[in-house]
């Protein structure tokens, strides 16, 4: 069944009804479900939900006895531990220049977290722990980076590489400094003329080529707290790239900051909507609307929908209005017991899964097969993984004939009893797998057709504690050549590594596929200074954009018979059209396709199997 959408509200609510202050939360994603780590006087608060909107508060995931004002927790999951990163001070010190960042462990998202060690002995918060092209690193801020300055002095956000969990490199270097004026959190801070100003709560996201970081700057109770960005070039080793605050270091340009409504917005993390797809920015913030309570907590937590129009993040953020809430995938199971061969979903020509798998201990190890295709026992694909030689392996069987396509080791401290995440995503006849974030790529063409997704364990029990699959697909560069699997393109087209377009500088493509919800997004680059995008409805045409002289993005929005669109970040009125008609034509004059992606909206399965 196709469920109506739902809408929230800013702040997010709390099943218990009751309104719950959540300053800097850290959102965790783990098994099918969000962990939010939140800054508070006596401890980490930490609350639980499936969908981002609706909360349940947990408690504390760490109370120190003889300690006070939690700061700005982060945590990581790796193979059975929760690792917890903070910083507090001594319940008898008033000075929070103590705030020390130190680790604590716990086996439950939930906690109870167990200090372990204390990492400096010098001012340093704001942890954000991210793991890149399979090698682990730290973003903090501490103050001492640029704090004896004499003209831009204050807090800034380094990174360091991580050894492990628990042990830092120790070759730290500068990612985002000061240097604007709505940087400052005080002047004349120390009474020695220097003006302090503050960097930090650095949050990560990634889209296509570039490496985003979000931070908050200024002080969360003065007029130009904001949320900035800045951005740097991948590379392969994180600590080789070179970063600057967009769009220039000394251009003032707030992703998020106060309006009419809210205030106080600052202190992020960017996690995927449940359809695994959607980026959405979690901060708090405060209502404008309600008197400042000078030291009385009053932040509580929002959210709000992330775009991209072609090299810049576009959020309409703060709000406080009824808005679409973040998309669920097509399918959510939770915690199925797997003794046998299970089909689970049909397959199609493109897809996102993400399976939560552990395994019961048993004396003869651990194997497991997941299949991204199953037509029938002697035709499938299967991603089998095996805890006693440590390995994964992509193995095919056509017509009762196996072979080993691929096969990849698997990190000698695995614990199969625990909880681990296996991704795949499906583009056509490309697939790429991985296991706990460390992953691998592939092509077959073995079926015409598309078989199911389903499991199965040899001769040892399997919990899936869940499963989500959303039809989801992105094509840049050569892939553009699938996009005639989704619309019939007259051109004539050509594809390369800059994207599709026509010699004639002319693209027009007909959709008479898609019905229901779906998302579109195109990313667009200017092939001639004179161009357009039109789109028709049956005879109906709408100029969305023309002679535009930068690349820009087009999103498309369908929720049944009525559709939108956000065209160069500016979203466009909403209207309806026959639901009958689902064919659209959308034509392209001088400009060139960078990359296309559909996400279908239609949630089928939202419990468990009966």
């Amino acid at each position: 069944m196709i469920m109506e959408n739902k809408t929230f509200c800013n702040p997010v609510k709390f099943l218990d009804g009751k309104r719950h202050t959540n300053p800097d939360p850290f959102v965790l994603r783990w098994c099918g479900k969000y962990y939010c780590y939140a800054t508070d006087e006596h401890g980490v608060k930490v609350s639980v939900s499936k969908d981002l909107v609706n909360w349940e508060r947990k408690g504390y995931a760490i109370r120190e006895e003889g300690y006070k004002d939690y700061w700005a927790p982060s945590v990581l999951y790796r193979n059975g531990i929760f690792y917890m990163y903070y910083s507090n001070i001594k319940a008898d010190d008033d000075d929070n220049h103590q705030e020390h960042l130190k680790l604590a462990v716990s086996e439950r998202p939930e906690g109870e977290f167990i200090w372990k060690k204390t990492f400096f002995d010098e001012f340093s918060i704001d942890s954000h722990p991210v793991v890149w092209n399979n090698r682990l690193y730290m973003f903090y801020s501490v103050n001492n980076w640029v704090g004896t300055e004499e003209k831009i002095a204050g807090t800034c956000i380094v990174v360091d590489e991580m050894l492990s969990p628990e042990e830092f490199s120790g070759n730290p270097k500068a990612v985002i400094l000061p240097g604007m004026s709505q940087e400052i959190y005080a002047e004349n801070r120390e009474g020695d003329g220097r003006d302090w100003y503050t960097i930090e709560g650095a949050a990560p996201i990634v889209r296509g080529k570039y490496f985003w970081l979000f931070y908050s700057a200024n002080a969360y109770i003065n007029v130009d707290y904001f949320v900035g960005t800045a951005v740097a070039e991948c590379r392969e080793n994180l600590m080789e790239m070179e970063w600057r605050k967009y769009p220039a270091d000394y251009i003032w340009h707030p992703l998020l900051k106060k309006n009419e409504d809210v205030e106080g917005t600052g202190h992020n993390t960017v996690a995927k909507a449940p359809n695994m797809v959607d980026e959405w920015i979690i901060y708090h913030g405060r209502s404008a609307k309600e008197e400042l309570r000078p030291g009385i907590e009053q932040r509580e937590m929002y959210i709000d929908p992330l775009y991209f129009n072609a090299e810049e993040i576009v959020c309409k953020g703060p709000s406080a209005a009824g808005q679409e809430s973040p998309q669920m995938p097509e399918i959510q199971l939770y915690d199925e017991a797997i003794e046998d061969l299970s089909m689970i979903a049909e397959g199609s020509q493109y897809y996102l899964a993400e399976f939560w798998i552990s395994g019961q201990k048993s004396h003869s190890g651990l194997k497991y097969g997941i299949y991204p295709d199953y037509v029938d026992p002697c035709n499938y694909l299967e991603i089998c993984i095996s805890s006693g030689d440590r390995t994964v392996r992509v193995l095919r069987c056509r017509n009762g004939v196996k072979s080993c396509l691929k096969k990849e080791p698997i990190g000698g401290d695995y614990d199969y009893t625990v909880p681990h995440l296996i991704r795949i995503e499906k583009s056509f006849e490309s697939y790429c797998v991985s296991l706990d974030g460390m992953g691998f790529s592939f092509e077959h063409s073995l079926y015409v057709g598309n078989g199911n997704i389903g499991i199965k364990p040899y001769f040892t029990k399997l919990v899936m504690h869940s499963f989500s699959l959303t039809r989801t697909v992105m094509l840049e560069r050569e892939k553009l050549g699938y996009l005639g699997e989704v619309f019939n393109i007259e051109g004539p087209a050509r594809v390369d590594l800059s994207g599709l377009y026509s010699d004639r500088r002319k693209l027009t493509l007909q959709n008479n596929k898609e019905t229901g919800n779906y998302t579109e997004v195109f990313t667009l680059a200017i092939q001639s200074e004179v161009n357009h995008v039109v789109f028709y409805r049956g005879e109906r045409g709408f100029s969305l954009k023309e002679n535009k002289l930068e690349p820009f993005s087009l999103y498309h929005f369908v929720r049944g018979d009525k559709e939108w669109f956000m065209v160069d970040g500016q979203r466009t009125e909403e209207w309806m059209f026959a639901g009958k008609d689902a064919s659209y034509r959308l034509e392209l004059g001088g400009l060139k396709i960078l990359d296309y992606q559909i996400t279908k909206n239609e949630t089928k399965t939202q419990k468990n199997r009966a």
